[in-house]
């Protein structure tokens, strides 16, 4: 715990990038990435839930990192999909998804927020990792405000890798975080965008957000961090300011929402981010043309350490359903 809180205290006075240059000359360590076929065992693991060695984490999480790199930023996807919001080291709601919803039948999408705040942080990212791996195309893993050095340094990661790894936790804080940077930031799949926060100002096209950078840490494009962190709101018209949220992030009205949709050819947004009590929430009534669906954009949570019913939405064509796990 003390040096938890002495990292803490050094990155407020250092700012983060100086903290992670100071961690990577301090603990100067490669591990070579290996091939697919030498992390199977690896793979096998993390699907049952074991806590990786250090070895075996750094092997799978260099391989992750070199495959999710060719991932492009906007994941464009046909068929039936389940989306799954935050799940916050929620490994048991992780689990029930994938034993209820076969890849072979759906693709999994994920709005981010894998890691902080639930009490199997590792095993819940690990275990959605390796299905990524696994099921490669179906499982899909888009990137959260709480994949980043900056959230999820305070909001209990970092703490779970000191805990568990000793010595050897900066290299893993380090690789966990180049592996998030490199996650997708949105889906697209028959007229829905899925993304974890939601528009943000600036952003009209789609091609914005192909041409998103990659292994952008914190992240410092502007673009990509309100998509990360906006939240929409019945009370704005336009954007303004997140005061709840802190600096740079911005609430979403009616109209921004409904000028992306319209310039895009979306029929509506599926998005995370936010706890509401029922797990679920619809925003901006409006016609979508599709069944179950009569409003422009769909809030969802999946997390049960909130204290909610943690929820799914599964889509099939022109028809939408909100179910419990």
């Amino acid at each position: 715990m003390r040096i938890v809180i002495q990292l803490k205290s050094f990155i407020q006075r250092t700012g983060l990038d100086g903290a992670m240059s100071w961690i990577k000359r301090l603990f100067s360590r490669e591990v070579e990435e290996e091939k697919p076929e030498d992390i199977t065992d690896i793979v096998k693991k993390a699907e049952q839930g074991q806590i990786l060695e250090y070895e075996e984490a750094m092997s799978f999480l260099n391989y992750l990192e070199g495959q999710l790199k060719l991932e492009p930023q906007l994941v464009r996807v046909k068929g039936k999909v389940v989306f799954i919001g935050d799940t916050h080291g929620d490994y048991i709601s992780s689990r029930e998804v994938l034993s209820r919803f076969s890849p072979d039948e759906y693709t999994l999408i994920f709005l981010g927020d894998y890691v902080d705040r639930g009490e199997n942080q590792i095993e819940n990212v690990n275990f959605l990792l390796a299905k990524y791996i696994k099921h490669r195309k179906k499982i899909i893993l888009l990137r959260g405000n709480h994949e980043s050095p900056v959230i999820n340094q305070s909001y209990g990661f970092m703490e779970v890798l000191y805990h568990v790894y000793g010595s050897y936790w900066p290299f893993l804080f380090i690789k966990y975080n180049e592996v998030f940077s490199n996650l997708p930031y949105a889906a697209k799949v028959n007229g829905l965008l899925a993304i974890h926060g939601g528009i943000a100002e600036g952003l009209k096209s789609l091609k914005q957000i192909e041409k998103l950078p990659k292994k952008d840490m914190i992240p410092s494009n502007k673009l990509a961090f309100e998509i990360l962190w906006n939240d929409p709101s019945a009370s704005v018209e336009g954007f303004s300011e997140n005061l709840s949220r802190g600096g740079g992030t911005k609430y979403y009205g009616r109209l921004p929402l409904e000028a992306f949709l319209k310039e895009n050819k979306l029929k509506g947004i599926v998005r995370a981010h936010e706890a509401y009590p029922d797990g679920y929430t619809f925003l901006f009534e409006g016609e979508t043309g599709i069944k179950g669906m009569d409003h422009l954009l769909l809030s969802i949570f999946t997390c049960r350490y909130y204290g909610i019913d943690p929820k799914v939405a599964i889509f099939d064509k022109d028809k939408l359903e909100v179910v419990s796990l």
